[in-house]
């Protein structure tokens, strides 16, 4: 859930929650906003402790530099009741938190991740219930401008690799088709040391596309080089349909990894945008 504008005495917050059944190829998206007013949605911050909550879709939480998240939400008998641990420290993102979309003044955001959390909890699907455990990745990023006005979109990777390393690339695309320059990532060690990534350094070839019933035809599986880390993955979407159909409609969801690390088999999952 994130803030939203000043709308009368109080603000309005909007909530997104998606999830991916992959066994029988189901994507389920959901779209919420309620006002601050009468304690519907609201966010606190309070000795080292969080909250934000929209009705009773809610994420709270502990710790700055490696927080414990609980998530819990509800919708049309699709539930979620996870609990997160870090496992890693924080990422800040671009230039000590600061990641830069151009060269134009206020293009930019505070962005920061915890590329591995520790999950355990259960998933609800229709009356059913699945006990779960995992790895999450948590991103935070708020900022007051989008694009610049020769941007018109991108496309955003988190991978969690088996040999213990995570990626978060994006690509930003301008209105010729070309990549902009201001594209940029992070690589994360199983140490949790981290080492930026620029647009020459990471490679995106779109091998397939999968074009919506509504008409609008996405990338749908990439080839991701990084040669410098010896990476060469392909990403290929667990259902092709994701795409979320609220206010903003756009493609976000489930990817498995497979490919060479240095040459030797590599695995893992992701998310991309």
């Amino acid at each position: 859930a994130s803030g939203g504008s000043d709308w009368s005495a109080s603000q309005v917050f909007m909530g997104h929650f998606a999830l991916t059944d992959v066994e029988n190829d189901r994507f389920y998206d959901f779209e919420r906003f309620s006002r601050q007013a009468l304690g519907l949605a609201n966010a606190t911050f309070e000795n080292d402790s969080f909250a934000v909550w929209l009705q009773d879709w809610s994420i709270q939480g502990d710790g700055q530099l490696k927080p414990s998240v609980r998530l819990k939400a509800e919708e049309n008998g699709i539930a979620i009741d996870l609990s997160l641990n870090s496992a890693k420290p924080l990422v800040l993102q671009g230039d000590d938190g600061l990641s830069r979309k151009s060269a134009d003044e206020g293009n930019a955001s505070y962005y920061y991740s915890a590329t591995r959390m520790q999950t355990s909890g259960v998933i609800s699907i229709a009356g059913d219930e699945f006990s779960v455990k995992g790895s999450s990745w948590m991103d935070r990023e708020w900022s007051s401008t989008a694009l610049s006005a020769n941007q018109v979109g991108w496309d955003w990777f988190a991978l969690q690799l088996s040999d213990g390393r995570d990626l978060m690339y994006y690509q930003l695309r301008q209105q010729d088709g070309q990549v902009d320059p201001f594209s940029s990532g992070t690589l994360v060690m199983p140490n949790g040391s981290s080492a930026s990534l620029s647009n020459g350094d990471v490679e995106i070839e779109v091998l397939d596309t999968w074009t919506s019933p509504r008409g609008t035809k996405y990338p749908s599986r990439w080839w991701l080089r990084v040669p410098s880390a010896g990476l060469e993955l392909e990403l290929v979407p667990h259902v092709a349909d994701q795409e979320l159909h609220v206010s903003i409609t756009y493609w976000e969801g489930a990817v498995r990894v497979s490919g060479t690390a240095g040459g030797l088999p590599i695995q893992g999952q992701g998310y991309v945008e």
